[in-house]
């Protein structure tokens, strides 16, 4: 195929995966370039709202992940006083009013699901162990310099696309000096065994979200309802660059000295934790420039309240894809893709920032937090959220 039908896709994450195969079901030959030789899957558990699910299923991917587990409710409770505040309904409820399933997993189910997909297509080629240090766009596309290990080559093609993270290297090129943003918080991570839940927590069906002062857990069932992904959130000013730095659970369960023992029980049930930093990406008025353009945390990254990461990157691949499809004009398809997702995923990232803020209120703040949730209850929780279900 020709260079005028291939796109590169820098990172072979959820986003690069997905990008690639939208690409390649229009017709494009697609180029993966991913620095690590082994596909990174860590980060424990995923959440996938019906916008994320139908993705998948545009993409043909969605049955591929049998391992899924549909949860029948949200449930919001206070982390000390262990209060229910509100309960949203999901399973069935999700299905009938958006057409699609809300679903949770494991972020390396997902990512196996999407792997395998790539790898029987015939028009994607994964280059694991190389990345793109340099390019230039061109009336006549873009022209990337590749490195492996020991050496480099020029790969010249249609476009590229930089879904290499939050720390992309394209965006970089593109936007010097709009590198991610700390948001003094930090995300601990872990699974554990579903019968080592507390004996009141065991055998639900449901994503658990507690709400402390400045602190939140959330805990889910992954891996066919077997294990439950846990993601301990607090206000945190040390910055790392790690992805999945090693943390004692004590040092973790010592955060939360103030909460109710059920939720802590949850906590100390963990081995271990990883400690991730969280970060979000500077809005830009344009993701890309001539034949190149960001998809994911390379162009939008945002803070995980919503759980909207991986399902907004989805909604890329897909929007690329369709723009892309028939272009004679890369270019002007490109800025019709960014067109198209700027202003939801500027949404999406505000919204995230607030949700924040609002799980994070100190007392006496947080007393009006649950007299509002409580009032509102599941349907008003789920009106909030109709614009991001719907897509």
């Amino acid at each position: 195929m020709s260079r005028s039908r291939t796109v590169l896709v820098a990172g072979a994450g959820i986003g690069g995966l997905a990008s690639a195969i939208a690409l390649a079901n229009g017709g494009f030959r697609v180029l993966v370039f991913e620095r690590n030789y082994k596909p990174d899957t860590s980060g424990a558990g995923i959440q996938l709202s019906p916008n994320a699910t139908r993705a998948l299923k545009n993409l043909g991917v969605l049955e591929l992940n049998p391992r899924a587990v549909e949860p029948s409710e949200l449930v919001v409770a206070n982390a000390i006083s262990r209060a229910l505040l509100a309960k949203m309904p999901l399973g069935s409820t999700m299905r009938e009013k958006f057409g699609a399933p809300y679903l949770v997993c494991l972020r390396a189910d997902l990512h196996d699901a999407l792997a395998k997909t790539a790898n029987d297509h015939p028009d994607i080629e994964m280059r694991y162990g190389s990345m793109i240090t340099d390019f230039a766009s061109h009336s006549r596309g873009v022209t990337a310099q590749i490195e492996y290990d020991r050496r480099a080559e020029e790969i010249q093609g249609a476009a590229l696309i930089g879904a290499d993270g939050i720390r992309s290297q394209i965006r970089a090129r593109l936007h010097p000096g709009s590198g991610p943003r700390h948001g003094g918080m930090s995300a601990w991570r872990a699974t554990i065994p579903a019968a080592s839940l507390p004996e009141e927590l065991r055998g639900r069906n449901e994503v658990f979200v507690w709400l402390g002062p400045g602190a939140h857990l959330v805990h889910y069932p992954v891996g066919d309802g077997s294990e439950v992904n846990l993601v301990a959130v607090t206000m945190d000013r040390q910055q790392t660059e790690s992805w999945g730095e090693e943390a004692a659970t004590a040092d973790v369960v010592s955060r939360f000295a103030q909460w109710n023992e059920t939720p802590r029980k949850v906590l100390r049930a963990a081995r271990q934790f990883r400690r991730w930093s969280l970060y979000e990406a500077p809005l830009v008025s344009s993701w890309g420039k001539g034949a190149v353009t960001l998809l994911g945390d390379a162009a939008h990254g945002m803070f995980p309240f919503l759980a909207q990461g991986a399902a907004s990157a989805l909604e890329d691949a897909v929007a690329l894809g369709e723009k892309t499809k028939d272009a004679e004009d890369m270019p002007a398809a490109l800025r019709a893709y960014e067109r198209i997702r700027l202003p939801r995923t500027r949404e999406m990232q505000s919204a995230a920032r607030n949700i924040g803020r609002i799980y994070h209120l100190p007392m006496p703040f947080s007393f009006g937090r649950d007299l509002v949730m409580e009032r509102i209850g599941g349907q008003g929780l789920l009106l909030q959220n109709e614009w991001i279900y719907r897509g």
